[in-house]
């Protein structure tokens, strides 16, 4: 073959693969087993010109705080040994650090130098290898643009690596002075909300395998990055699955405890195990009784699968515990479909009441609201919750959207 030839061969080689459908690298990592104790080195730091306005015994207060929504929210099989280091001085001030406080925006070499610097001083002090988990607690007040620009983000897996496009992964960082750190790392303004920390810790504590994460947002990455309107609230782009997980909407009050992780992100976790799940298949009837989710007892969740990565999670809701802080309770019907992207409806939370904004009239309640039945008729899946009794215990029935009027009619629901 000429020297031509080849050179035309290979321009439609890559013309080939420039067309050819291209790998989707959409999804959620498997399941991971987030069990024991859990080590985290916290890192205070501070800038020139720039003085904290919290103390490290208030950082001490709110590292305690997180330690016990880790303990309630896997039911007391994961928990936080941490240790706090700082203040430590960063060379330059805060404005060399500084990030957009929007996701699609943030220049991931300020991520890479801000941890480099934090855990090259830190390193001096303490043996980093013994610990799975940083967090980089920033001193400098911040809201959305100003103060450091972000409140919180997950830097490792995330902002360093990107999360989509199967890019997700635990990033080894050389560090400021020698040495290097692979494990999992957050970022956060002194002042964020117990929430913002919490919902990134969980990102964290999922880790990262076959380049996508464990514990996804489950928020809109677009109205993240394009707000409706100042300030920026969490939601604003919890449009999915609200209230009803952390991982969407990091607090429902700034002056209230952040609301706990679904179903969902305990499964992910491991903090659910398989004794304490009720697998349906569609077209099947049964009645059903689910412990509320915060009690941990079995069962507490019901799973309906249509395949590997669509089903439905069903969960019991009920204002005690963790859940205490939720705007209303009932039977959550959960949409799961973990082949989308992270950033879109990953989880959808079925709306029993579209007359109540921000998803907070979600559940179905047994004899109430907008709608009092779901139905999914690509699955071939009624379901309808019909009593909740004195301790919290809901009963429901699963059955097929053809014979739910005959349990609804005898329960004495409508619509």
């Amino acid at each position: 073959m000429s020297s031509v030839h080849r050179f035309i061969s290979h321009l439609v080689a890559l013309s080939v693969l420039a067309f050819a459908p291209q790998q989707s690298y959409a999804g959620v990592a498997d399941p991971v087993s987030v069990l024991g104790p859990q080590r985290l080195l916290v890192v205070a730091v501070r800038f020139p010109g720039t003085a904290p306005t919290s103390s490290l015994s208030q950082i001490e207060e709110k590292i305690a705080r997180i330690g016990r929504y880790i303990r309630a929210a896997s039911y007391g099989k994961a928990w936080l040994e941490s240790k706090l280091a700082g203040w430590y001085d960063m060379p330059g001030p805060v404005e060399d650090y500084k990030v957009s406080p929007f996701n699609f925006q943030v220049d991931r070499n300020r991520v890479r130098r801000l941890v480099s610097e934090a855990l090259g001083a830190a390193r001096r002090d303490v043996d980093l290898g013994a610990f799975q988990l940083v967090w980089i607690v920033i001193g400098v007040a911040t809201r959305p643009g100003e103060g450091y620009g972000m409140i919180a983000y997950a830097a490792n897996p995330g902002m360093l690596s990107m999360v989509r496009g199967g890019k997700a992964s635990l990033e080894m960082v050389r560090l400021a002075g020698g040495g290097s750190y692979g494990g999992a790392v957050i970022v956060s303004a002194e002042n964020a909300h117990l929430g913002h920390v919490v919902h990134d810790l969980l990102h964290a504590l999922g880790g990262a395998s076959g380049g996508q994460r464990a514990v996804p947002d489950l928020y809109d990455y677009r109205l993240q990055s394009s707000p409706p309107s100042f300030p920026m609230l969490p939601e604003h782009f919890a449009i999915h699955t609200g209230p009803w997980d952390i991982m969407s909407q990091h607090f429902i009050g700034r002056t209230l405890p952040p609301p706990a992780p679904s179903s969902f992100t305990r499964l992910q976790l491991g903090w659910i195990s398989a004794d304490q799940v009720i697998a349906v298949k569609p077209g099947e009837t049964r009645e059903l009784t689910l412990k509320p989710l915060a009690s941990g007892s079995a069962p507490l969740v019901a799973r309906i699968g249509l395949d590997a990565r669509r089903y439905l999670l069903l969960e019991n809701r009920q204002r005690m515990g963790m859940d205490a802080v939720l705007p209303t309770a009932g039977l959550v019907v959960l949409e799961v479909d973990t082949s989308r992207d992270e950033g879109t409806a990953i989880v959808r939370a079925a709306n029993a009441n579209p007359g109540v904004p921000r998803l907070y009239g979600a559940p179905l309640v047994p004899g109430a609201g907008e709608r009092r039945v779901y139905r999914h008729a690509g699955m071939g899946v009624a379901i309808a919750p019909l009593a909740v009794e004195p301790d919290g215990t809901l009963r429901l029935v699963v059955t097929t959207p053809e014979r739910i009027n005959d349990f609804v009619r005898d329960a004495g629901i409508s619509r």
